[in-house]
């Protein structure tokens, strides 16, 4: 594994997050037995409840299957249970993409954040006053595609980049 950026995620709330099918994955193990593992956790519920979340995705034939989306913590109590040296490159290798992820959005620091925070005002006002007449919702009209653009341009200036790295030897 050489490109972290598929590993190691930006989540909607904005901490970092992996899920139980990168994990399979990038462990070259069946998603099954990963999802086993899990179930297996003897960890406390304060502790699961704050580090792993339940969630579907629906899978190539189209039915609902269950993954587990995880913090750093979370993701390192699991595999603490994994070996061999490939499991343990693995593990390093993600805790620095953790890392260098987090020094990331550390740097962009809380301008991008007012941004965006200023772009959904604006969106919710230019939306509630379209209710107010023709003229108001022409006007909306208008604004909404600006106001997808500017939001799709600053999500993408908000959201952190991994490079690949060479493994270490």
């Amino acid at each position: 594994m050489t490109d972290l950026s598929e590993f190691v995620t930006l989540a909607n709330d904005g901490s970092l997050v992996t899920d139980t099918r990168r994990i399979a994955k990038h462990f070259k193990k069946a998603h099954k037995n990963v999802l086993r593992a899990f179930d297996q956790l003897d960890c406390s519920a304060e502790f699961s409840r704050l580090n792993f979340e339940p969630r579907d995705f629906i899978d190539e034939r189209g039915k609902p299957q269950r993954t587990i989306q995880m913090t750093k913590d979370g993701f390192m109590y699991m595999v603490l249970g994994f070996h061999g040296a490939k499991a343990g490159h693995i593990k390093e290798i993600f805790i620095g993409a953790f890392n260098r992820m987090a020094a990331q959005l550390a740097a962009l620091g809380n301008g991008l954040w007012q941004q965006r925070l200023a772009l959904e005002c604006r969106d919710a006002s230019s939306s509630a006053l379209a209710k107010w007449g023709a003229s108001k919702m022409a006007k909306r009209r208008h604004e909404k595609p600006l106001i997808e653009n500017e939001r799709l341009l600053l999500e993408a200036e908000m959201q952190p980049t991994l490079f690949s790295i060479n493994p270490p030897k």
